[in-house]
């Protein structure tokens, strides 16, 4: 599994995603943090250009890279090989749900394929608003303890093995886990993070340096 040459320089240059269809035919490339961007299956827009925004700053940090799916609704078998071949080289895998705002069909997939194909449980959407709130962040553990803010609907995570990193209101929000095959690192993330940091939101955009370098100096550590 792999990504063609051009897609290759696109990762590299730090600048633009990759998109479906793609050609998985050469070995995959984990120097630079790529995008991954489901077009039609991407649920927010704004997501895709938070993420794009920080690839340069990403690229000129030592880090092992890493593959970011931004906003994804239903996760097609291409899209899902990609991650999976990423996990299998020891990369790490940024999956950030757009389902929350969904319909209710395109969640029901979207909630099939993650836990058939990535053993990833999440329960229905939540409106966090609906109810009263202090304040509208999400409470982070890793990569070290912050509140990065939410956009009104989450996806919640159901019970499941991996380390819950980030929760709301009580519901678990976002995890990480080592891939026992390549060592790789799959992250998912039920609330977005991608629209805060393209509104500006220089916690959010800090939080996804650190999860980046962060896994990196994990991958150098001995066992």
């Amino acid at each position: 599994m792999g990504i063609s040459r051009r897609q290759f320089l696109s990762c590299a240059a730090g600048a633009m995603a990759i998109g479906l269809p793609f050609d998985l035919t050469r070995p995959v490339e984990t120097r630079r943090t790529c995008l991954l961007d489901l077009r039609e299956q991407c649920g927010l827009r704004e997501s895709v250009a938070g993420y794009a925004s920080v690839l340069a700053s990403l690229s000129s940090a030592p880090h092992r890279g890493a593959l970011i799916v931004p906003a994804a609704l239903a996760i097609p078998p291409a899209a899902v090989r990609m991650i999976v071949a990423w996990l299998q080289a020891g990369a790490t895998a940024i999956l950030e749900s757009g389902a929350g705002f969904a319909a209710e069909s395109t969640f029901r997939v979207h909630q099939g394929t993650l836990r058939a194909s990535l053993q990833i449980r999440v329960e229905p959407p939540v409106a966090l608003w609906a109810s009263s709130r202090s304040a509208p962040y999400v409470d982070y553990t890793w990569p070290y303890p912050t509140k990065l803010r939410d956009f009104s609907r989450v996806v919640p995570l159901g019970p499941q093995a991996g380390e819950i990193i980030a929760s709301v209101d009580g519901l678990p929000v976002a995890l990480r886990r080592r891939n026992g095959l390549g060592g790789g690192t799959l992250i998912f993330i039920g609330s977005p993070v991608g629209p805060a940091i393209w509104a500006g939101d220089a916690e959010a955009r800090r939080w996804l340096f650190d999860v980046v370098t962060s896994l990196s100096n994990e991958s150098a550590r001995p066992g």
